[in-house]
């Protein structure tokens, strides 16, 4: 048997160990996870290039998270447990199949664990039932695309697919499915709600591998046959507008987990860009941008996974009362902990030496590089796209700011080392190997680059000017940067200035008066980071101000509270209208459905 569906199995089975111990479930997930770790790296068989990668990812999260969870979930019932196992068995299942009869099962066995798992913390249930409406719309959505297709072509295997006269129309509905998943704007409403207030070892999981699914989804379609133009110019628009509007909310608020909801926003919009890109640059004949673009994509995708997870994992031990900045105490996170919050937030920021800073690059380049397309319109486009994902970066960094000051930094002086402080130790580890030597990455990405391009990711590494072969980045006919050298060169140069200001003995403190952002606070409060934003930018966030203190509210999400109100109103209505106590009116309604189900049936043979 495929020893990937025996630790598929494995983590079903640990579902059911709740009922003896949390703790042993959690162990059992590590353990489990770390296995799978292993094989992924050194015994890659069975197991295709694309998904391989998609995995180790998820591996990566998932290990990181159970040694989290094992002194975490002391105060949430053992359902939490049992659908944090259930949930990776259904992600795996997605990961290891090659039809869509098995791929959805796995979908649905995900989004059902983790809406249960949501429910483990009290008072979430409508933040959970938010979760399932908008997981059950991606459900349709795919349903309906693999259903076009397996029904046009007689087969539910994604290999009998190519060709089908069907395809733009079915890999739309998929691939919008899937993008649902990965809160596309209009969409994104559901996620920094779900996952801001889901239990923080769910929060990690859903924002780090959940959303990584359907990404996983997207690229599985986009190999078996490309797309035509307009579904890349579709996601390129809507995925720009989802990252500027995610990186927005992400700097306004003052709550400790929806900031890193909010960042999912933002980095799964650039990446849903970024796949447009690559759709556009492949359909206008130029390979190499697209191979670039997918690159980035795939980079990018590795540096939020296991950046978001830690960054959830952190704001876990942050939260405190209503889960606000003003109400992180003191003695939350150990040493480690608070450079496991710096670590995480800076990659999600873009600073080198963390894989953030390179994921951003690439993408930048690939977007900026619109001069190579013949299309003026086209040019016009990417150049508008890149500006926007630029712009982006630039307010994450105020976001990632406030996480560091108010969060990571102010908890900090715990005494003692925990079980969640291996798993920090490990993820920042892995964050700083691949921000400083990415070329490995590079490797695990060439069997999906290659098969949608024709070209090797690792044909964009090279050497220039003293640097050796393989550690310089390049974005042929464009630009190049070595990680590997820059992180020497800053390192060097850093320590170097140290030593000369150390021994001038010019090393002095001074102390001055804060910039509240220009709040009258005698303090630097949280809010002050976005203050500027939330004045200048006020028709986004709605803002007002009273007593001195700003206040915002987002408005997509006000205007989906009126839409549910309304729906659920006229189901009021509708109701009491069927339901009133006659049951003349029943029986009629009954026997209308009936009869138009028959007539449909008889119109369909």
């Amino acid at each position: 048997m495929n020893v990937y569906y025996i630790i598929t199995l494995g983590f079903a089975l640990a579902s059911l160990l709740p009922l003896a111990s949390r703790k042993l479930t959690y162990w059992t997930d590590a353990a489990l996870s770390a296995l799978l770790l292993g094989v992924l790296l050194f015994k890659p068989e069975s197991i295709d290039g694309t998904a391989r990668y998609f995995a180790l990812i998820s591996a990566i999260v998932w290990l990181t998270a159970s040694l989290y969870s094992v002194d975490y979930d002391d105060h949430y019932p053992r359902t939490l447990a049992a659908s944090f196992s259930m949930a990776i068995a259904g992600m795996l299942l997605i990961l290891l199949t090659e039809d869509a009869v098995t791929f959805l099962v796995g979908w649905e066995v995900m989004t059902v664990a983790s809406y249960l798992g949501i429910t483990a913390k009290e008072k979430e249930g409508r933040n959970a039932y938010r979760f399932l409406a908008f997981g059950e719309l991606s459900a349709l959505l795919i349903l309906a695309g693999f259903g076009l297709l397996s029904i046009q072509s007689g087969s539910v295997h994604f290999s009998g697919w190519k060709g089908s006269p069907l395809w733009n129309v079915a890999f739309f509905l998929a691939t919008l499915g899937f993008a649902v998943k990965m809160a596309i704007f209009p969409f994104h409403v559901w996620l920094p709600k779900a996952h801001g207030n889901a239990p923080a070892n769910l929060s990690a999981q859903l924002s780090a591998v959940l959303t990584l699914m359907g990404l996983y989804g997207m690229v599985r379609m986009l190999l078996i046959q490309r797309p035509a133009d307009w579904i890349g110019v579709f996601f390129l628009l809507f995925g720009g507008l989802t990252a500027i509007l995610g990186a927005a909310y992400a700097a306004g608020t003052d709550h400790v987990k929806k900031l890193p909801g909010y960042s999912t926003v933002e980095n799964d919009g650039v990446l849903l860009a970024l796949f447009g890109g690559a759709v556009v640059a492949l359909n206008y004949g130029n390979a190499t941008l697209a191979a670039f673009t997918l690159l980035a994509l795939l980079f990018f995708a590795f540096a939020h996974s296991v950046a978001k997870g830690l960054l959830f994992l952190i704001a876990g031990r942050l939260e405190n009362g209503t889960g606000r900045f003003p109400e992180v105490v003191r003695g939350r996170l150990s040493l480690l902990g608070v450079l496991a919050g710096y670590a995480s937030a800076l990659s999600l920021a873009g600073i080198p030496p963390f894989p953030g800073f390179l994921g951003e690059w690439l993408g930048l380049e690939s977007l900026l590089q619109s001069f190579k397309l013949p299309d003026p319109g086209m040019r016009i486009l990417l150049m508008l796209v890149g500006s926007l994902v630029a712009l982006t970066a630039g307010i994450a960094g105020v976001a990632m700011s406030k996480m560091i000051t108010h969060g990571a930094q102010k908890a900090g002086g715990r005494k003692g080392y925990g079980v969640e402080d291996a798993g920090y130790l490990f993820a920042v580890s892995v964050l700083l190997l691949v921000g400083i030597l990415p070329g490995f990455l590079f490797g695990l990405v060439n069997p999906t680059v290659e098969a949608f391009s024709g070209l090797k990711a690792t044909e964009f590494l090279g050497g220039a000017l003293g640097i050796k072969g393989g550690f310089l980045v390049v974005a042929k006919g464009f630009g190049g940067i070595s990680p590997t050298y820059l992180f020497l060169i800053v390192s060097l140069s850093a320590l170097g200035t140290y030593a000369v200001i150390r021994g001038a003995g010019i090393l002095k403190t001074r102390h001055v008066r804060a910039w509240s952002g220009g709040l009258i606070n005698p303090e630097y409060p949280p809010i002050a980071h976005s203050a500027i934003l939330l004045v200048t930018e006020g028709w986004l966030y709605g803002t007002r101000e009273e007593s001195g203190r700003l206040y915002w509210k987002e408005r997509f999400s006000l205007a989906y509270d009126r839409l549910s109100k309304g729906y659920l109103s006229f189901s009021e209505w509708f109701r009491h209208g069927l339901m009133r106590g006659s049951d003349s009116v029943y029986v009629a309604y009954i026997l209308l459905a009936a009869v138009s189900v028959f007539l449909y049936l008889l119109w369909a043979l």
